[in-house]
């Protein structure tokens, strides 16, 4: 047997992000011979190469990290009127990827995650790799955009609203797009919104993967009598939260509820105290495993984010037999058919959003099929080999081609640039 390993003659360094999609590739990548190098940031930033043994083994650890991490934020939770900001983070990440870029080594590619990896680009380019940089969002100032629209639009102080974002993390995605030879994106509208700012020959559209096996139908017998609406994300403004509220308040529908799963932003308080009812239950953050089984106990997923690259709970609720009704801005045209495996709505449209959910209730076995029709087409284009096989293709793709000159990009000397 020909150890591919040894022969491939593609070696990639992967800065990996916290995604669930990401934590899987390097197991891919040491199957085809062609990983390098492990660099990952959390809780700590940690160095891991292969081992020979088809497995990773850290060979660096910064455990200092983790102490400097936690006195930074909680001297910055102490200071008077810091309201949401995430500087503290600007200041861990740039800390992170200092540190990281020293053990960056030659390798014909780089893949890094947005926000995270301005040093390790540069280091890694100066051995000569191929630099791709990862969004898992829109582009940074068209995400800004869209959060200060949609605090204007709810009357929210954006100092209350934990969205938006501080100008120097800002800056430095800006750096790290231009640094970049590649930018992946996770969808058309994310695309979109990269070309609206003049990389349009940098972006490139790789669809992420679900774990199929975990987010799984339920293996049930009948139809549940309770209509169950479900929403797993962050109770924010950004998200969309305040359409979905407006809308389920409209409807008022008989034996019906609408589960509100995620973090619950402060900002949403007076919106939710406004909607309330005993048809909504907020459960908060729940581990994966209780997400997974409240998919397989709903009749319907909504999203109606004003704000996404491409939201993996789509593919999750998805891959769970879930029909989904999600907005134009969350990158569901990307998995949904209009009307087969589910519905793509206007977003901040109340009244098209209201007209779905309606639809679904009414029509509780046509729901049902759809929401096997979405099982189908995870199983056919959305389960982690078909990612890791995107993935793999673009190293291949890209390793034909000469690494771009050095950038103008401005180097970073200090947080806010």
């Amino acid at each position: 047997m020909i150890n591919r390993m040894q022969t491939d003659p593609i070696s990639v360094t992967l800065a990996l992000g916290s995604d669930p999609y990401q934590q899987r590739l390097p197991a891919a990548l040491l199957r085809e011979g062609m990983l390098r190098r492990v660099l990952s940031f959390r809780p700590e930033p940690e160095v891991a190469d292969p081992n020979g043994a088809g497995s990773l083994e850290v060979v660096k650890r910064f455990p200092a990290f983790k102490a400097v991490n936690r006195t930074l934020w909680a001297a910055w939770r102490r200071l008077p009127g810091t309201g949401h900001s995430h500087l503290p983070k600007v200041a861990t990440t740039w800390l992170a990827d200092r540190l990281a870029s020293t053990y960056v080594p030659p390798s014909s590619i780089f893949h890094g995650f947005s926000g995270t990896c301005f040093a390790c680009m540069e280091a890694a380019k100066r051995g000569g790799a191929v630099t791709i940089l990862e969004s898992p969002t829109l582009h940074l100032q068209h995400w800004q955009d869209a959060v200060m629209a949609e605090c204007a639009d709810f009357g929210v102080n954006p100092r209350d609203c934990a969205s938006v974002l501080p100008v120097p993390l800002i800056r430095r995605a800006q750096r790290e797009y231009e640094l970049c030879n590649k930018i992946i994106v996770l969808s058309s509208v994310a695309r979109q919104s990269f070309e609206q700012f003049g990389y349009a020959e940098k972006a490139v559209l790789v669809w992420p993967g679900v774990d199929h096996l975990f987010f799984a139908p339920r293996l049930e017998l009948g139809p549940p009598h309770l209509f169950r609406a479900c929403y797993v994300g962050r109770v924010e403004l950004a998200k969309g939260v305040g359409y979905l509220l407006q809308a389920w308040k409209r409807l008022g529908l008989a034996g019906a509820e609408l589960l509100l799963i995620g973090e619950i932003r402060q900002e949403m308080e007076a919106l939710l105290k406004r909607h309330a009812d005993a048809s909504i239950r907020l459960l908060g953050a729940l581990q994966s495993s209780e997400v997974a089984e409240w998919y397989r106990r709903s009749s319907v997923f909504v999203f109606p984010s004003a704000n996404e690259g491409l939201a993996l709970v789509l593919l999750e609720a998805m891959a769970s037999g879930l029909p989904v009704i999600a907005s134009d801005k969350s990158g569901a045209q990307d998995c949904v058919a209009e009307g087969r495996d589910g519905f793509v709505v206007a977003a901040r449209n109340v009244d098209a959003l209201a007209e779905r959910i309606l639809w679904c209730y009414q029509r509780r076995d046509e729901t049902r099929a759809m929401g096997r029709a979405a099982r189908m087409k995870i199983e056919q284009q959305f389960t982690l080999a078909h990612y890791a096989e995107r993935q793999i293709s673009l190293y291949r793709q890209v390793s034909k081609e000469a690494p771009g000159p050095a950038t103008n990009a401005p180097p970073e000397t200090g947080l806010i640039g």
